[in-house]
């Protein structure tokens, strides 16, 4: 699986567009799942990334094109990408917002601002201040994470594109849309050529079905 950490610090308040454009990306998970997918044109993701209060915002974009098995004759099924996507991802419980050394720094100031002002401030405040560990949420451990270098949160958005390739796939692709498949008997490329196989006759298979006689 794709293992591209970002500090979560690095990214502007305002966003930041992410650009995957390396096949590594996706071949290695394609390998490591087993995918018989083969990329035809350069898969592409296009990937907006803005911090807000209670988590992550990610807006993006994949394209390409890929060859997959048709569903009925295992023929190649060619398929466009085309694939746009909203994801918000909630900050994992426990956020530490800042790298571990800034965020003890400016804990003594914030605390002393919460007594001053009688209460504190959401996680991703202006300041990238502590959130309190009151923040559970079912956060995808392979998109975001609390740092295990003391980083603060750390995303994975690369992951995340997997993720929406994925869910691009078609569930049953075809070669084309009035593919005929294989004949189930001798398994012939309806396709390519036809056979006398659904001419006549009984499936062999259901022979034995013939000695049972209903009851009235």
């Amino acid at each position: 699986m794709n293992d591209n950490w970002i500090a979560l610090h690095t990214v502007p308040r305002a966003g930041k567009t992410l650009v995957f454009s390396d096949q590594a990306v996706w071949r290695r998970p394609l390998d490591e799942f087993g995918v018989p997918c083969t990329i035809l044109e350069d898969i592409k993701a296009e990937i907006f990334v803005l911090p807000l209060d209670e988590g992550v915002l990610f807006r993006g974009r994949i394209t390409g094109s890929i060859a997959l098995p048709c569903d009925r004759c295992a023929d190649e099924a060619r398929v466009k990408l085309e694939h746009a996507f909203d994801e918000f991802e909630p900050y994992p419980a426990g956020v530490n917002l800042l790298p571990e050394d800034e965020a003890k720094e400016r804990a003594p100031r914030q605390r002393a601002a919460q007594r001053k002002g009688g209460g504190r401030k959401s996680a991703g405040g202006k300041d990238g201040e502590l959130s309190g560990a009151d923040v559970t949420t079912d956060a995808d451990e392979a998109v975001i994470r609390n740092s295990p270098h003391g980083q603060g949160v750390e995303i994975n958005p690369a992951a995340l594109a997997w993720e929406e390739f994925s869910l691009a796939l078609p569930v049953k692709p075809l070669c084309r849309e009035n593919c005929l498949g294989l004949c189930p008997v001798c398994g012939r490329n309806r396709n390519l050529e036809s056979c006398d196989c659904g001419t006549g006759g009984t499936d062999p298979r259901l022979s034995v079905l013939h000695a049972f006689k209903a009851k009235a």
